[in-house]
């Protein structure tokens, strides 16, 4: 009996829930908005102008960089910035705590301040450490790096990367293999010029050659021509871009003269200082050349 009474109200309170949400429910919604916003809200002419501004910049920047090079120098920036690495650009503010001069001739550069030295100097401390009681390499190169600032007068272009001859009046032995591609007219000054040492001599008729890219310019690393073909080589500028043979402004070769074995001569032994900018700060640059044995 007591069992009976316990399903019959069991069955009876799951029929009562069950029917409880089985019934509709009559309910209102109210949809609190917002104030609307000013879309069409008018603008100043200092406020277009702000936005120009700003809109102009952006697309500068966007340009400055081709789409890989951006790559890379994302990646880069993960890297050590090769302006940082040693011996480093010159802060003075991280030396500030450190000492002016060293106790002895033997010395940790990083415990000290920067030495300068003049050149004569410091010429004569790379020939000490030379001498056959040190390192024994009365032979060795005289390296020179320069720190140098990329920017010019418009804040978005930087200085490109090329390649520069500086002739130096006692040439010296710097075992580089440095191409020359020759430009004259005149058939015999051609094969003087390949006896100078150019690679290889041309004439007018290859200039639409390379023009229509039959003809590869990129396999030389520098250009001379003779003044016969100045007038000739002039739709090359945008092809050759830093190679192409201008006249030289006293110290840097730009190579075009009438005399083309003493061209080619420099070009061959003069000093190349390779310009390169910093792939992470852009607005630095590096040239690391030998200026001498």
């Amino acid at each position: 009996m007591f069992s009976l009474l316990r399903s019959t109200a069991t069955s009876s309170c799951s029929c009562i829930i069950s029917n409880e949400l089985l019934r509709p429910v009559v309910g209102e919604f109210a949809q609190q908005r917002g104030r609307k916003r000013a879309l069409k809200q008018t603008i100043t002419r200092q406020q277009k102008l702000e936005r120009r501004l700003k809109r102009e910049e952006r697309e500068a920047a966007r340009k400055q960089y081709t789409f890989m090079e951006r790559i890379n120098i994302r990646r880069m920036k993960n890297l050590l910035s090769p302006s940082q690495q040693f011996p480093g650009r010159l802060n003075r503010d991280d030396e500030a705590a450190l000492p002016d001069k060293p106790l002895t001739n033997i010395f940790i550069r990083s415990k000290v301040k920067t030495q300068f030295y003049s050149v004569a100097e410091a010429l004569a401390r790379h020939r000490e450490l030379q001498q056959p009681a040190i390192y024994n390499h009365p032979n060795a190169p005289l390296r020179l790096r320069l720190e140098l600032n990329m920017q010019t007068e418009r804040q978005t272009k930087m200085v490109t990367n090329s390649d520069e001859i500086v002739p130096v009046p006692y040439p010296f032995k710097h075992n580089e293999k440095r191409t020359i591609l020759a430009f004259v007219n005149d058939p015999k000054l051609q094969e003087v010029a390949v006896e100078s040492g150019a690679e290889i001599a041309l004439g007018q008729d290859v200039v639409k050659k390379i023009i229509k890219g039959q003809f590869r310019t990129d396999d030389y690393d520098f250009c001379v021509a003779h003044t016969d073909m100045a007038s000739y080589i002039l739709p090359l500028r945008g092809i050759l871009r830093t190679k192409f043979p201008t006249r030289s402004n006293g110290l840097q070769l730009r190579g075009l003269g009438e005399d083309l074995p003493d061209l080619v001569h420099k070009f061959k032994s003069g000093v190349k200082l390779s310009i390169k900018g910093d792939p992470v700060y852009p607005i630095w640059g590096l040239c690391d050349a030998v200026v001498g044995r």
